[in-house]
């Protein structure tokens, strides 16, 4: 059995799914994959995880299963590692299974993420007393170049955590830092998703960088995607994301004072402080641009943050700019997929400030 009997199943088998189930295993806990599809698992040979990076070990995962029942039972933290847009599948697949008591985590829950899955579980009749929250980012920089080879580049310096209701809130912090002491609590999932940094560092280079990531150039991502140019563009839709979040009577960190806080980033200018990130030097670039970049990114960072900008009457001319663009370019409406005023009434939170 793992670390005083405690288990904790990570939900999905990407990158971040295969790196934070495997570091749990390192740490002495009972783990459990889920991956979505029966074939997914059939591509694992064997449940040996060989880590690289920050921490190096090799270690064997206790189970991984396409059966999200046999995933979460008996855990008590499920951490839900998928991208962004697939909350509303994961909320559904899980919801026979949760059961009171439970603590589960989005990492992160990018904008808005724990209303968008709250809402799913209580139409699919769930009524489990959960303690569901969600972080500001990923806890780690990673990517798995191999399956069961998950490399750690950085442990995050600073992960914030907010509670969908603060009333467990500190119950739950408490049950993260046993694992991640870097995490502190955020005063509201307003300060999580507002906290989205994604939605400003990875759609914007994409749709900047598209005919290389098409062509399936190797390139950094970070290092070479994003030039003095696309930082002053991302700098601008900084600014529209903080001012959205400054009307909500939230107080969130520029992107420059993120990297500072989550990497020890220095620079003069946020161009400067991500060629000086050593997390992000050797991360390369997408080759596929149906990439979890856009999709995710776009769908639950950008709109949101939008459809918020104009309930509260903030201009976001760069974000919705892109949003419109990327629709052009993919063929696809972002905005009517996204997280918008259709699933979230924005107003609720602007009559409490």
């Amino acid at each position: 059995m793992g670390k005083n009997n405690k288990k904790i199943a990570v939900i999905s088998s990407g990158n971040g799914g295969q790196s934070m189930v495997a570091y749990f295993k390192y740490l002495g806990y009972e783990t459990a994959l889920y991956a979505r599809e029966a074939e997914r698992v059939d591509m694992f040979p064997d449940n040996r995880f060989v880590i690289s990076g920050e921490v190096e070990a090799e270690v064997d995962i206790d189970l991984i299963s396409a059966d999200m029942g046999e995933v979460v039972k008996d855990a008590y933290l499920i951490m839900v590692t998928t991208p962004a847009q697939y909350h509303p599948i994961v909320a559904r697949a899980m919801a026979p299974h949760l059961v009171s008591g439970q603590a589960v985590v989005l990492n992160p829950g990018r904008t808005f993420g724990t209303l968008a899955f709250s809402k799913v579980l209580s139409e699919c009749g769930n009524k489990a007393e959960i303690m569901l929250g969600e972080t500001d980012t990923f806890a780690f920089t990673c990517r798995c170049p191999e399956l069961r080879k998950p490399e750690i580049y950085k442990i995050k310096d600073s992960v914030r955590l907010a509670a969908h209701d603060n009333a467990y809130a500190d119950r739950l912090l408490d049950i993260l830092r046993e694992i991640f002491p870097m995490f502190s609590l955020a005063e509201s999932i307003l300060y999580t998703g507002f906290s989205n940094i994604g939605m400003i560092f990875h759609p914007m280079p994409i749709l900047m960088n598209i005919t290389r990531v098409e062509a399936k150039e190797d390139f950094k991502f970070y290092m070479q995607g994003i030039s003095q140019l696309v930082a002053g563009l991302l700098e601008k839709m900084d600014v529209e994301r903080v001012s959205v979040a400054k009307a909500y009577g939230v107080s969130v960190p520029t992107a420059r004072q993120w990297l500072a806080e989550a990497y020890g980033s220095r620079g003069n200018s946020l161009f400067e402080q991500i060629q000086n990130t050593d997390a992000y030097k050797t991360v390369l670039a997408p080759t596929d641009i149906d990439t979890r970049y856009i999709f995710e990114d776009i769908i639950t960072g950008c709109v949101p943050t939008s459809c918020a900008g104009k309930a509260a009457g903030v201009e976001t001319e760069v974000l919705d700019t892109l949003i419109k663009w990327a629709s052009i370019l993919y063929g696809r409406d972002f905005r009517a997929e996204g997280r918008n005023e259709t699933l979230i009434d924005f107003k609720q939170f602007l009559s409490k400030n």
